[in-house]
């Protein structure tokens, strides 16, 4: 008995929850995009001691929902690569979250945008010395900031900001790593 009335009360819920989005005009076009990312390491991860400022390269997929009045939300997974030889350090990092944006043209995909989001990033830190290697996964949460421009509805270019604190256990030793990037992407939506 308590199975379906907690089933009718999740039914009429959802009834009226889809009623209201309903009445409020909300479009839910969605479109579903990848992107290729060149990154550049600043602070911590970007020291001599670790990366020493290269550059690392990524892909990723995300999905736009369209809301009225140029509003978005846009879920995504990125994925980014970093290497340093001699020694060889390596740093990988998949991130998941969402990013809201905002067109300044009033409409999804078209023109000048901003957008901020917040994720849950996974990362593995390696370094090979002579005779000797070892590596971590640590995990954190990551803020990041965003402008970009879609020179059409499908083809676009993104600057992003973003803000991550890792502290991996290399060696026995464990440290502090801000690990902010900046990232240059091309951005494909279909």
């Amino acid at each position: 008995m308590k199975l379906n009335l907690r089933l009718a009360l999740c039914l009429t819920g959802a009834a009226l929850a889809s009623g209201q989005l309903s009445a409020l005009d909300i479009k839910q076009d969605i479109k579903f995009g990848l992107q290729g990312t060149l990154a550049y390491p600043t602070s911590d991860l970007g020291d001599k001691g670790l990366l020493d400022s290269s550059l690392g390269y990524g892909l990723g997929a995300h999905m736009v929902i369209d809301f009225y009045g140029g509003h978005a939300i846009v879920p995504r997974c990125d994925y980014t690569y970093f290497e340093k030889s001699s020694p060889t350090r390596k740093v990988q990092t998949l991130q998941l979250g969402a990013d809201y944006n905002y067109y300044f043209s009033k409409q999804v995909n078209k023109g000048c945008y901003v957008g901020a989001g917040a994720g849950f990033g996974m990362a593995k830190f390696e370094m090979n010395l002579p005779g000797m290697s070892d590596d971590d996964t640590p995990n954190t949460v990551y803020g990041s900031v965003s402008a970009g421009y879609m020179f059409t509805p499908n083809m676009g270019a993104e600057l992003r900001y973003t803000y991550a604190k890792y502290e991996p256990e290399i060696f026995g030793a464990k440290a502090d790593i801000t690990a902010p990037t900046l990232a240059a992407t091309f951005i494909y939506r279909f």
